[in-house]
């Protein structure tokens, strides 16, 4: 299949440790060439520095006072009585230009060139163990840089002074201060006291209160107390209403029936009138079964029965309270109850009576929790009034009497200081500490590395050499059919015999020979045989094949790689000729030391008739070889001529594999024409000799040829080579 055009593969390289060391190893001549300069740059700049001296002294800063809000009132300004002036505020006030001008202005005389500014960047003064609270102390360490080590000396004598002075001064000053601050302040937290009890007074009369938050808590306690017995007694009503509908149920009377059915069954009176009622209706009967109505007992027991009749209306009336006329039937049902009947009345009226009782519990109740609402739901504005209230009383209050303790410390203290500073140790002669040569070296170390560095990385980013067989795998579109290793063997080299112990496998005439040394070399053949291998799987099925070996550029190795294909090839039983095609300079019959008799120039010139190539004989097989011939001006008539395109038919009829060594792509045309009379064509890349642009021009002339891959020559890591697997100590066999 005909390679398609070629079009660059965009370069995504993945960066990683590999490369990094790579560059640097690379580019170290960037990289230690900027070095030297940097750190003799920097000897330089250290030669030309002028020696540096300095002195100290240190202070010690102590408070007089060991009460921290005391030592606030003595040493804080009369408008900033929350503020307390600590250590780093002595520090500040100690770092600050009035002492630095002072100092100076005294040495005006023995010093007219010194300047404030001069000495306010070579001066420090520094708390002894750090600014840290766990890690500070009390004294101060101040330092003057100067290239005099005497004026180190006389400028800090100078400060030494300025600061006793000022701190004499201050001492008087802080003490009457403080002390007019307190009392200012005592007077306005008496008034503040008077109006905050003032006021709190007012609103405990208005709301007739002493506390709020108690007594809202009481009403709380006692709402809660309602709403626990509210929600008893709807527990109860649940129980009674249930018992008292089983009861309506079971007596079918109502509240007011059983009422009047339970008075009127437990009358004696009503009682004996029904009595009297049933003796005379039964002895009216009697006689009238005998007697008619004319009769006078019969007439008597009648008139008795009516009046026994009338007086227990009358007794019914009584009870319920209305005339009553007639004994209708539900009348008469409620005048005689059973022992039972009686008992679930009575249970029925009871029921009745509690759930009247229960309901008029729950409207007291309920009336009550309203009542309590409404009181709690004032509670709130009056808490918070009172919460404003009560804390500035309590707050004043206590303002006041630590203002009073203040003073009466004050008071005690007047004759003592705030702060006093004293000298622990007194200026001396400044020591010499620079130049110090560490430092520039250093510096010039880490800047030329810097540099270095990134001059060799941008340096690398501008080389376009393909170095690595993945660099060439991602530029180029092709298989990649093998990887050869970078071949060490120079002249003189001794090739090795045979691993058996018998002779070199190589001839021993072409012994001496660097090409053949190469080809035999065992990591180089066994990288060739892992491309040959690769080579007949993909001509797999093709017949007789005629490849065109070339390059894009000389001395990349071709020659080289056609000559160690054949024998590989070979030693896979392939019939191999190697044909050296490059007719402007012979490199296999130079190499191999060969006749030029029967060349290939002469056959294509018709000057001798063809006769056998030469014979190279190894170890298992041989390879025909067909070298080029004298050089040539203009070999492109020859090789566009037919007898060259018959020629190489011929050799496909005779050998499975024909190998073309071609001159270089670039800059000629053989290789072209060679490459379209083969079938296929085998390109060689030189890994740290080919560049990008140089890989783009060889993929456009190639792409009207038939491209069977490329094979990466001169790699400086391959995979592991097993040539010594076969010899490995052998296992003993058991015996049985």
């Amino acid at each position: 299949m005909t390679h398609a055009a070629y079009q660059p593969i965009p370069d995504e390289p993945e960066f990683g440790y590999g490369q990094l060391l790579g560059i640097l190893l690379r580019r170290w001549p960037w990289i230690a060439g900027t070095l030297v300069l940097s750190v003799a740059g920097a000897v330089l700049v250290f030669l030309r520095e002028d020696p540096t001296y300095r002195s100290s002294m240190q202070l010690i800063v102590e408070p007089n006072y060991e009460d921290d809000v005391t030592a606030r009132e003595l040493d804080g300004l009369a408008n900033a009585s929350d503020q307390s002036i600590d250590y780093n505020t002595q520090l500040t006030l100690m770092r600050s230009e009035q002492f630095l001008r002072e100092a100076v202005a005294s040495l005006e005389a023995e010093y007219p060139d010194l300047d404030v500014d001069q000495v306010v960047n070579t001066f420090s003064l520094q708390r002894v163990g750090g600014e840290e609270r766990d890690k500070a102390t009390r004294v101060f360490q101040a330092t003057y840089v100067d290239s005099d080590p005497i004026k180190t000396q006389r400028l800090l004598e100078a400060l030494k002074e300025a600061y006793l002075e000022f701190n004499e001064a201050q001492q008087a000053r802080r003490l009457e201060r403080g002390l007019e601050h307190t009392n200012n302040r005592l007077d306005n937290t008496q008034k503040n006291l008077q109006q905050a009890q003032a006021a709190l007074e007012k609103f405990r009369q208005s709301q007739n209160l002493i506390d709020p938050t108690l007594q809202s808590q009481a009403v709380v306690t006692s709402l809660n107390e309602v709403q626990s017995e509210q929600r008893q007694l709807m527990s109860q009503l649940t129980e009674l209403k249930s018992r008292y509908q089983t009861l309506e149920q079971r007596t079918q009377l109502s509240p007011a029936n059983a009422l009047l059915a339970a008075r009127l069954s437990q009358s004696q009176r009503v009682q004996q009138l029904l009595n009297d009622i049933q003796e005379s209706e039964l002895a009216l009967a009697d006689r009238q079964l005998i007697f008619t109505d004319q009769d006078a007992t019969v007439q008597m027991l009648r008139q008795e029965l009516d009046n026994n009749r009338k007086q227990l209306r009358q007794e019914i009336a009584a009870a319920i309270r209305r005339p009553v006329e007639t004994l209708n039937p539900d009348i008469a049902s409620l005048l005689q109850l059973g022992g039972v009947d009686l008992s679930l009345v009575t249970d029925l009226l009871e029921a009745d009576v509690a759930i009247a009782g229960i309901s008029a519990r729950w409207e007291s109740l309920a009336t009550q929790e309203q009542s309590l609402r409404q009181e709690l739901n004032r509670y709130p504005s009056w808490i918070a009034e009172y919460d404003r209230l009560q804390p500035r009383v309590e707050i004043e209050r206590a303002t006041l009497q630590d203002l009073l303790l203040q003073r009466e410390q004050i008071s005690a203290e007047l004759a003592r200081g705030g702060f006093d500073w004293q000298i622990v140790e007194p200026p001396d002669v400044g020591d010499q500490i620079g130049p110090d040569p560490l430092r520039p070296i250093a510096l010039g170390v880490v800047a030329g590395l810097f540099v270095g560095g990134g001059l060799a990385f941008a340096r690398d980013s501008m080389d376009k050499v393909v170095r690595t067989s993945d660099d060439l795998k991602r530029q180029v579109p092709l298989p990649l059919l093998g990887i050869l290793p970078v071949q060490p063997i120079r002249k003189g080299f001794s090739l090795p015999g045979r691993q058996d112990g018998g002779p070199p496998i190589l001839h021993p005439e072409l012994a001496d020979s660097d090409l053949m040394q190469i080809v035999q070399w065992p990591t180089f053949r066994e990288a060739l045989d892992l491309v040959a291998n690769n080579v007949q799987l993909m001509l797999k099925g093709k017949g007789n094949q005629a490849i065109a070996v070339t390059s894009s550029l000389p001395s990349e190795g071709k020659t080289t790689v056609a000559l160690g294909l054949a024998f590989s090839l070979a030693r896979m039983r392939q019939r191999v000729l190697v044909i050296d095609a490059d007719l402007r300079r012979s490199g296999i019959a130079t190499e191999l030391g060969l006749s030029t008799e029967g060349n290939l120039a002469n056959l294509l010139k018709g000057v001798t008739r063809p006769s056998r190539p030469h014979r190279l004989d190894f170890g298992p097989g041989h390879i025909d070889v067909l070298p080029a011939g004298d050089p040539l001006n203009d070999p492109i008539t020859l090789l566009s001529s037919p007898r060259f395109q018959k020629l190489i038919h011929r050799c496909k009829s005779i050998y499975d594999v024909v190998l073309v060594d071609t001159p270089p792509l670039t800059g000629m045309a053989d290789a072209l024409k060679i490459g379209a009379v083969c079938d296929n064509v085998l390109l060689v890349a030189r890994l740290d000799k080919i560049t990008q642009p140089q890989i783009d021009v060889t993929m456009a002339l190639l792409s009207q040829l038939q491209v069977l891959g490329i094979v990466a020559n001169g790699a400086r890591t391959v995979a592991a080579s097993y040539s010594d697997y076969g010899h490995l100590s052998k296992p003993v066999r058991q015996t049985a």
